[in-house]
């Protein structure tokens, strides 16, 4: 079998590249944040999640199309630097008004973006001169030109008709990526060019440090003059409980020397984690500014923090040998987790009790994939 690339770097233009996504996820995260008679409407979240799958599924094109065949050449760069301003166009049109203005300009920029990352594949595909990357390439070329007429086609139908073409372009073109990468077929998986797991991994990481950066900026709240108290610092610990749940996985349980093929996975698996995090970022905003029912918040915040445990499941499969999660941690982890939902559930009405909980459930978490990590290095 053919080894993966022990290591690659990860450039500084990649970095440059990343800030634009911390602006993003804000303005996605910002349209969850909108209640109405103390719950987030429907529409809100899907556009919520519609915004996210886009955004951040253009982010891994790029970066795996970076992470297999890019040099950090000048046209690599542009066609970054092109991506970043009609990235800027679109998110600048999320402001929670379903328009079709709003529409026009959201879609329109990523029809672009899809069409500049469609060059970029082309034009590798004219330099390489591997059949198997050819063939991976042609793959590509099907999902994008797939997107980028989508998308172009919904701009000029009936907006409510546009939408629908819109949200089933992005889906679609979603889950293929996954769904092809799936057929092992020997040209594809023996001699295409590989898949640099540490560096994929590590950017994967970095996004989800962003995702957090973003929960850090919403907390900030709680440490303002008139706010400052025990419960500041209870916050603060849940956010960094949190981290190390996710840190302990990726940073240290994570296998870099992988031979697993299925490296797709370890990007979609990935998805959870930040829908996760970003529905804690807006419930810890709920339970502070008392905008939405505790009920609400609640169910919520423990949503995201079990879709953050199922991403790093989905994540494990990848881990040392030695570190591949027990029955008996699982089993720990989700009860810990639905005792302090119930808990939480029986005590709505008392706020500063709900972070008490919260805040003794996620150092549990914490602690018991710590202790896990611990004992298997022994």
């Amino acid at each position: 079998m053919a080894a993966l690339i022990k290591h690659k770097k990860v450039e500084l233009t990649e970095l440059f590249y990343d800030l634009v996504f911390v602006y993003g996820i804000s303005k996605e995260t910002a349209l969850i944040h909108h209640v109405h008679g103390g719950i987030v409407p429907f529409a809100s979240f899907w556009a919520f999640a519609i915004g996210m799958v886009i955004m951040i599924n253009s982010w891994m094109v790029q970066t795996v199309f970076t992470n297999r065949f890019g040099k950090n050449s000048l046209t690599n760069i542009l066609f970054m630097f092109a991506q970043m301003s009609m990235l800027l166009i679109s998110l600048t049109s999320v402001t929670g008004n379903f328009t079709h203005r709003n529409f026009l300009y959201f879609y329109g920029p990523f029809a672009v973006i899809s069409f500049l990352l469609l060059l970029q594949y082309v034009t590798e595909y004219f330099k390489t001169d591997n059949p198997a990357d050819k063939a991976l390439i042609v793959r590509f070329f099907y999902i994008l030109s797939s997107r980028s007429l989508g998308l172009l086609l919904a701009l000029f139908l009936p907006y409510r008709l546009g939408l629908i073409v819109a949200a089933v372009s992005v889906i679609a073109t979603w889950i293929l990526p996954g769904i092809l990468a799936n057929n092992k077929t020997e040209v594809i998986n023996e001699r295409v060019t590989p898949v640099s797991f540490p560096h994929l991994a590590e950017r994967l990481s970095l996004l989800v440090i962003i995702t957090f950066g973003e929960m850090i900026i919403g907390i900030a709240d709680y440490f303002a003059p008139d706010h400052l108290s025990l419960s500041s610092f209870l916050i603060f610990m849940i956010v960094a409980s949190l981290f190390m749940v996710y840190i302990v996985e990726i940073d240290h349980m994570l296998d870099l020397e992988t031979q697993e093929y299925a490296v797709n996975s370890l990007i979609y698996w990935h998805y959870p984690i930040f829908f996760g995090l970003s529905f804690v970022t807006v419930s810890l905003g709920f339970l502070e500014h008392q905008e939405a029912q505790n009920r609400f918040a609640v169910c919520l915040i423990y949503l995201g923090i079990f879709l953050l445990l199922l991403g790093i499941y989905g994540i494990q499969k990848f881990n040392k040998t030695s570190h591949s999660f027990t029955r008996s941690l699982m089993i720990a982890l989700l009860g810990v987790l639905a005792a302090g939902f119930l808990l939480s559930w029986l005590m709505t009405a008392d706020s500063q009790l709900l972070i008490v909980i919260l805040f003794t459930v996620s150092l549990v978490l914490a602690a018991l994939l710590v202790r896990f990590n611990l004992s298997r290095q022994a």
